[in-house]
């Protein structure tokens, strides 16, 4: 696992990954703007109170959780959104490191666009669940690493993986030593929470997933030689 992270950092220069991050940066900033707006919209049908402090209040409360959500979903969103251009990163991935594999099937922008829709959704109603006990201090944090880590792991492994094999195959490989890759997830949760780190940590997790996955693939195929007679 830290093998695979080190080479995934260490291709941060690669032209196709900040090209992935901008991409993703700019339509991170319009979905923003778009729910700011909406945001602001919908504020407008809240009803005027005589008592002005409630008016004050209902204003305060409504700003601090714009902010406080635009915070926390943040790290999920933009994790989203690089999940469109995942080809981008694995096929760069893929060209430094392993060349004479064959080479992965890009997905469809409209199946990257919906694997990343499910993604986004998932992620955020999972949190919704449990949103209750992100108000208890010390169990929160708990609780959002330990969820966020696995639903990234499953997640990023699928994108990855789903490129080159069956969605049953791939299900198979990742319950393989399954509690790497639930590591590696709680690692990527972790960096999320981290500003500025969580600007390229989805970019790094999908490159690390990449290594993971062919690791996987090549003892497998060494187990295999070994047993033939």
């Amino acid at each position: 696992m830290i093998s695979a992270i080190n080479r995934a950092i260490t291709q941060l220069g690669d032209p196709a990954f900040r090209s992935v991050l901008f991409k993703a940066l700019g339509l991170t900033l319009v979905i923003y703007i778009l729910v700011g707006f909406g945001a602001t919209q919908a504020f407008s049908f809240v009803p005027t109170f005589d008592y002005q402090w409630i008016n004050t209040a209902i204003g305060i409360l409504a700003g601090l959780g714009f902010l406080l959500g635009g915070f926390f979903l943040f790290p999920l969103i933009i994790s989203a959104l690089i999940g469109i251009f995942l080809d981008d990163i694995s096929d760069a991935v893929e060209r430094q490191y392993y060349a004479t594999d064959p080479p992965g099937k890009s997905l469809s922008l409209m199946d990257s666009i919906w694997d990343a829709l499910k993604f986004l959704a998932l992620v955020v109603g999972c949190n919704i669940l449990v949103l209750p006990l992100y108000f208890v201090p010390v169990i929160n944090l708990f609780v959002y690493y330990l969820l966020n880590g696995y639903l990234i792991s499953r997640e990023y492994f699928h994108m990855v993986a789903i490129r080159h094999h069956p969605v049953e195959e791939v299900t198979r490989l990742r319950k393989r030593n399954g509690s790497e890759l639930y590591m590696m997830g709680i690692v990527i949760a972790f960096s999320l929470t981290i500003p500025i780190v969580n600007l390229v940590a989805p970019i790094v997790a999908t490159a690390a997933m990449v290594h993971l996955y062919k690791k996987r693939i090549g003892s497998i195929a060494k187990k295999r030689e070994l047993v033939v007679p």
